[in-house]
């Protein structure tokens, strides 16, 4: 049976998610774990606003916010922008990767039971020290390897996704390590339809995806529009070649927007409403149906973010 979905209000039907963008930034100031990339820090209340409402005119509901505590998540102002705003936003717990944030100062200590706690605590109290639940459990590993305490998150997860029933969505480094953390995944005994990877479209690797989704596993294709990666041509054949594969109900897309760059109300692009605008009516125009987008961007959406417990 599939549960609720819980966004940083409340807890929803499937049914009332929406339009979402798997995976994007929209309020936090990553100087909080060490990342010093000015780029990167999106702590403008009214612009996250402004984006947000821009998003909604243009027919989003939804957003899977992945900013974690120490990327400088803002609980509280996410909360209001929900309510303001309307759109359904669900946050995360957990932690990133060690090669963008010190991980060591914000785990040095803690073994896997206390990161298990933590992030159950974050799933069921509240997180920052609110009443506002995280809905997903984010873990992450660096490029071409996988730390130690990259490991240990990695199981913490899948411990606390396991006994809450709150979905992991991991962060990949240039789209490196899937098959790795799925290996880490099935030790721990989760069930792969409650594990989602992202960023995997910097290694446009069609055999290496496949591999993947072969395990269950759900795939976000979060670069529209960032040509400097790859054209978007790229991912249309990718997507293309595995929705004919019959992975069309495992594929979710975003644009993973984490700096003032990407962000329109900040002068620069795409913004939140490329893939809306621009990247759907292209696949439209590249054969796909609308039920197949109506897969990556509302169903898929929703049973992933569902509470499996």
């Amino acid at each position: 049976m599939q549960g609720k979905i819980r966004t940083i209000l409340k807890d929803i039907e499937p049914s009332e998610l929406g339009f979402t963008m798997a995976h994007e930034h929209i309020l936090d100031d990553p100087r909080v774990g060490g990342f010093m990339d000015k780029e990167h820090v999106l702590n403008d209340y009214d612009k996250a606003k402004e984006m947000l409402e821009i998003y909604k005119n243009a027919g989003g509901q939804a957003i899977a916010e992945a900013s974690t505590k120490h990327w400088g998540r803002n609980t509280i102002g996410m909360a209001k922008l929900s309510k303001q705003t309307g759109i359904n936003i669900v946050c995360c717990t957990g932690y990133l990767c060690e090669n963008q944030v010190n991980m060591d100062e914000w785990i040095k200590d803690k073994t896997i039971d206390d990161l298990e706690k933590e992030m159950i605590d974050e799933i069921t109290i509240g997180m920052d020290n609110t009443d506002y639940k995280a809905g997903w459990i984010k873990a992450g590993t660096s490029y071409n390897y996988i730390s130690k305490r990259e490991e240990m998150v990695l199981r913490a997860a899948a411990r606390a996704s396991i006994k809450t029933g709150a979905p992991v969505h991991t962060h990949t480094s240039v789209g490196t390590m899937g098959l790795e953390q799925i290996e880490i995944m099935e030790e721990e005994g989760m069930g792969m339809k409650h594990f989602c990877i992202a960023h995997v479209s910097r290694n446009p690797d069609y055999w290496y995806h496949k591999k993947m989704l072969e395990h269950g596993v759900y795939l976000i294709f979060d670069g529209p529009g960032k040509a400097k990666y790859y054209t978007d041509e790229v991912l249309v054949e990718l997507l293309r070649k595995l929705v004919n594969d019959g992975y069309g109900d495992k594929i979710m897309l975003s644009n993973d927007m984490g700096k003032i760059t990407h962000h329109t109300v900040y002068g620069y692009g795409p913004g939140l409403t490329f893939i809306k605008n621009k990247f759907i009516p292209r696949l439209l125009d590249e054969g796909f149906d609308l039920e197949t987008i109506e897969k990556f961007m509302i169903k898929n959406p929703a049973r992933f973010y569902s509470m499996y417990k």
